[in-house]
């Protein structure tokens, strides 16, 4: 919300105003949206499928009837039936009296069955073994030759085949054929010889009319179950990257498949001319709103306005300027109090300029009185000549070690040799163990010329600090300090270990990450700053190569590695001042 700062207390109000009445305006009218799509498309979802219930039970009657016809002839329940079917399996023509009484007999039979399918307008064919319509509808012959191509379509049936119906597309478009028939083989029950065909065809007009709801946004089809277009309904007019809603009802006896698809399109231009009057209506509202609230900010703005113009002349130099307090609301006891505080303000302005002057004097006696670190120096070595004199030799030795070190903080800026700054930790060490009353074993083992490598002075001494301060913590029996230097390849590597407590794995590897920079030290501000200032003065005086790190002994206690690249020249050479003593 920073952004907010740049713009005036009058803009910030504004902008309140719009959030706080926009923001909840449009979450609802974003969920109402959602909310409605998503019912609206439920509720067309439940009803596309009832739709397609009432089709599927429909067209379940008009199966029902074929199966009903094609089981009576191929079940042979009248044995007159049967015995013509016998009679005309291979007959070609009116030869005989004969073939016209069996065949009368038979389309006596087939026109009382054909009533119970009048509404399906179903295409009945019976077919002897040698392809010739025996019974068909009245445009079509008797005794004439099965069309080629519904002859070619039912060869790919299987004749053996005796119970189930066997379903074909035939004519017309593959994805809306002109009849879909329905064939069952019927055969002798005495021998299994083959004696007919019976072809039953459901017409594409009467698929259409089952499915023809009236809506042309709406897209119905039928299916087999192969996956074969038996039908299609609607859909001219939209577009086939549409999405859709898509219900689905199968029909169980002949497993087709009835899909109802409604493009989601026509649903959304409803919904949204709907709730775009709503939206006009309450905009409306909203720009009214909007005008109103400007007028009452401006009114409220005025009182800070003359607040922030005030200010802008203080600032300037005008000291002499006050607000004008009107009422007793809450602006006017802010100006009462911005008045009272211009006033102290020039008080302080005054006293300040009075205690600027009188600084500047103490300033210039502190700078008289400052004492030097020589006569600090000289004062100690005084102090420990007179100790040595009258036989005081352990607190000799301990000023002695104290002014070392204090010749080494005078010159912390300047560098030293690694052997000398082994003879400072020892000096150190000394002193910590007078005051922690500890008696520490300094160990230094340096390789040749690894002493005359040049170092910033006081480089090594908090690693120490640190082994004392904790490590030491529990005073063990012996403890002991040892460091070892020597060159690996361009590295100086240089180890501190001691026989400390130690530090468990979890914090260790903590302390390591820290070292190389990798955690905030906001999370541990407490600990260990010694060591991690350590590490970024290495990194910052030699580079990126230079690094410290911790691991646990081998035994007990810690080690402490410093790995400093080095060169052939030195940085600096050992310097004292010869007035300290």
């Amino acid at each position: 919300m920073k952004w907010l700062s740049r713009f005036s207390f009058h803009r910030r109000l504004q902008f309140t105003f719009l959030i706080l009445i926009l923001l909840p305006f449009i979450v609802v009218t974003f969920w109402s949206y959602t909310s409605v799509r998503e019912n609206v498309s439920d509720k067309i979802t439940r009803a596309g499928e009832e739709t397609l219930k009432v089709i599927g039970s429909q067209i379940e009657k008009t199966v029902d009837s074929i199966s009903f016809v094609s089981v009576y002839f191929s079940e042979a329940y009248d044995p007159a039936v049967l015995e013509s079917l016998r009679y005309l399996k291979n007959t070609g023509n009116f030869g005989n009296y004969g073939v016209y009484t069996h065949y009368n007999k038979l389309k006596t039979t087939a026109n009382i069955l054909s009533v119970q399918s009048l509404d399906a307008d179903l295409q009945i064919m019976l077919v002897n073994r040698e392809n010739r319509i025996l019974i068909g509808n009245q445009n079509i012959p008797v005794f004439s030759g099965l069309p080629e191509q519904l002859l070619l379509e039912s060869s790919k049936l299987n004749e053996q085949e005796k119970i189930s119906l066997q379903w074909f597309p035939y004519g017309g478009d593959p994805s809306a054929p002109d009849y879909y028939y329905a064939v069952r083989f019927i055969t002798d029950p005495l021998n299994q010889e083959k004696l007919a065909t019976l072809y039953v065809g459901i017409p594409s007009h009467y698929f259409h009319n089952l499915l023809d709801t009236g809506n042309s946004a709406n897209i119905l089809s039928l299916a087999d179950g192969m996956g074969r277009s038996i039908a299609v309904t609607g859909g001219a007019d939209i577009p086939k990257e549409s999405q859709m809603l898509v219900s689905e009802v199968r029909i169980p006896k002949v497993g087709w498949l009835l899909t109802s698809k409604t493009p989601r399109s026509s649903i959304d231009s409803h919904i949204n001319r709907e709730f775009l009057v709503s939206i006009s209506i309450v905009g409306l509202f909203f720009l009214a709103f909007l005008i109103l609230s400007m007028l009452w900010a401006g009114y409220i703005n005025k009182p800070i306005s003359l607040l922030r113009a005030s200010v802008k002349q203080y600032v300037g130099g005008n000291r002499a300027v006050r607000i004008p307090v009107r009422g007793k609301d809450e602006v006017a006891v802010l100006s009462s109090a911005f008045n009272q505080m211009l006033d102290d303000m020039n008080q302080l302005l005054q006293q300040v300029e009075s205690e600027q002057e009188e600084k500047r004097l103490l300033e210039l006696q502190a700078l008289a009185a400052q004492i030097r670190p020589h006569f600090l120096l000289n004062t100690l070595n005084s102090i420990k000549v007179d100790l040595l004199l009258s036989g005081d030799q352990p607190h000799g030795a301990m000023i002695d070690a104290l002014m070392k070190l204090l010749r080494v903080y005078v010159h912390v800026d300047k560098p030293l040799e690694l052997a000398e700054e082994c003879k400072v930790l020892g000096s150190y060490v000394q002193v910590m163990q007078i005051r922690n009353r500890l008696d520490i074993a300094f160990e230094c083992v340096l390789d040749e010329k690894v002493g005359e490598v040049m170092l910033p002075r006081l480089l090594l001494q908090p690693i120490v600090e640190n082994a004392i301060s904790h490590g030491f913590s529990a005073r063990p029996a012996k403890p002991a300090i040892r460091l070892e230097a020597a060159f690996e390849d361009d590295m100086l590597k240089i180890s501190i270990s001691d026989n400390g407590r130690g530090m468990p794995e979890d914090k260790l590897q903590r302390l390591n990450r820290r070292l190389q920079g990798n955690e905030d030290t906001a999370l541990w501000p407490e600990k260990g700053v010694g060591l991690v200032n350590t590490a970024r003065r290495l990194q910052v005086l030699y580079g990126y190569r230079a690094r410290l790190m911790a691991q646990a002994g081998t035994e007990e206690g810690m080690i402490f590695t410093l790995f400093i690249p080095v060169t052939s020249e030195k940085e600096a050479v050992p310097l004292d001042d010869p007035d300290a003593d």
